[in-house]
């Protein structure tokens, strides 16, 4: 695999966008997603209950789970996303957030300098007309049934928007694509 994007997607055990407890992704290639997969995370915080109500995921179900450095390395996390040309997430400013919080909880040095793009700002770009940009109703939009807030099935919807937009557009690099919707990219870094 030449050149890739991840789209991402994190759910967090409460408030504190630090406290994450599960990390789903998928890979685009050449407009494809090629795979997707997620892991649970020991958040080694306390859960909320709100945060439980929207995304399922209780305390028993980390129990066993690694914890956010052990499962980067573990499932070679780092280098995926330091691999990437992009890395993507629908509200990047939320994922990126937690992302970069839990970098300085874990003191995470070998995390790998990362550009970032939202599928959020691009579809309020390219699809203007829709009631709202949420990521339920981008699904609904490309006719693909998901469990919201299931941070795989999230990333995957994340990925396969990201490549409805490259089609739409016809600008089959997305970084390309942000500058063509007028949509800045930013960077995470330890």
């Amino acid at each position: 695999m030449n050149t890739y994007t991840v789209a991402i997607d994190f759910e967090t055990a409460n408030r504190d966008s630090r406290s994450i407890c599960a990390f789903g992704w998928s890979v685009l290639a050449n407009g494809i997603v090629v795979s997707s997969d997620q892991v649970l995370i020991d958040p080694e915080e306390a859960f909320d209950y709100g945060n439980i109500r929207v995304h399922g995921i209780h305390p028993d179900d980390v129990r066993d789970a690694p914890a956010l450095p052990e499962a980067m390395e573990s499932r070679g996390l780092f280098d995926l996303l330091g691999g990437a040309e992009l890395v993507v997430a629908h509200n990047a400013s939320f994922d990126m957030n937690a992302l970069s919080k839990a970098i300085r909880k874990y003191d995470l040095y070998q995390m790998p300098e990362i550009r970032y793009g939202c599928t959020v700002k691009l579809s309020r770009k390219l699809y203007p007309l829709l009631e709202n940009h949420k990521l339920n109703t981008m699904a609904e939009h490309l006719g693909v049934s998901f469990k919201h807030h299931d941070a795989k099935e999230d990333a995957y919807v994340c990925a396969l928007l990201l490549a409805d937009m490259m089609r739409k557009t016809d600008i089959d690099d997305p970084v390309e694509l942000h500058r063509y919707c007028g949509v800045k990219l930013g960077r995470v870094a330890y």
